[in-house]
């Protein structure tokens, strides 16, 4: 947490003094909010190693009789790279949808980035459970403690699904008050407001699945995760999108986010819960397991 907030806080402190030219800096615009970035990334990066190195009392990096394993890469790589791809899916499906939004209105395409910010506020709690998480169930996994396991699952979706629940009546309530937040005209708001409640119908059902992702990553399966990613994201998300979209207009095609959240849904926690009943069985040879 402090390693981020060391980088982002003085990336926020150095874009004006780096983009207008204050306190003797030459003006540099965007190329001055890009060495900001840099500079805070990097900022981030020695605080982040100085606190392994100095305040970690569980962890000492030595390279003295440091011995390069595959095998080791090839773990990490197990859950990491289904993530990577996962990232990359976000990326593409925001192209792609931008490209079939563009040819139909520049506003919705205005709307689509202002929906994304707003949603980023509201994922940032659920993110951070599921992160949390992947220590809890990756831990417990390897002590063979099943039951702590399970509760981590029981507590887990409920909580994401309050939160996610909460955003939605805020969405519906208030969808004018948030879209003012970004200066939204009046036509944004026109075509901004049916959506905004249109989408956030699906925010239960988009909280299950990310945190079903971070669990089955918890438990090394990373697969899931990239999986549902990509059905949610790019699989269903953007065919519905453009067929809505010639079969309706652009009133009705924020319907499809219902299709692919519910769909996406269904298959993440049937397969997250597959994967616990599985590791249930497997250790049940090490200590009496209750069934699930």
């Amino acid at each position: 947490m402090l390693s981020l907030i060391i980088g982002a806080v003085l990336n926020i402190i150095l874009d004006p003094i780096m983009i207008f030219g204050l306190l003797g800096c030459p003006a540099m615009g965007v190329r001055g909010a890009a060495i900001a970035t840099v500079i805070g990334q990097i900022a981030g990066a020695i605080a982040a190693l100085l606190f392994n190195r100095f305040r970690n009392p569980i962890i000492h990096v030595r390279l003295k009789n440091y011995h390069f394993m595959w095998q080791d890469v090839a773990d990490i790589y197990q859950v990491g790279l289904p993530t990577i791809i996962m990232q990359a899916i976000g990326s593409i499906m925001t192209f792609v949808v931008n490209r079939i939004l563009l040819d139909v209105s520049a506003t919705a395409v205005a709307f689509l980035g202002i929906y994304y910010k707003l949603q980023n506020f509201l994922m940032m709690p659920i993110n951070g459970l599921g992160q949390a998480a992947i220590p809890i169930v990756g831990y417990n996994y390897g002590d063979k403690n099943c039951q702590r396991v399970q509760q981590t699952w029981k507590i887990l979706l409920p909580t994401g699904a309050i939160i996610a629940l909460c955003g939605t009546v805020i969405f519906w309530c208030f969808p004018g008050q948030l879209l003012q937040l970004f200066s939204a005209s009046s036509e944004m708001l026109l075509l901004g407001i049916p959506a905004l409640r249109i989408i956030s119908i699906s925010f239960v059902m988009s909280a299950i699945t990310i945190l079903c992702g971070y669990f089955s990553s918890g438990l090394g399966n990373g697969i899931i995760d990239m999986v549902g990613a990509a059905i949610r994201q790019l699989i269903l998300l953007v065919p519905c999108l453009w067929i809505f979209i010639k079969i309706s207009g652009i009133s009705h095609d924020w319907y499809a986010f219902w299709i692919a959240e519910i769909i996406t849904c269904i298959y993440s926690y049937y397969m997250s819960h597959k994967l616990l009943k599985t590791i249930y069985s497997i250790l049940s040879e090490y200590r009496y397991l209750p069934k699930i």
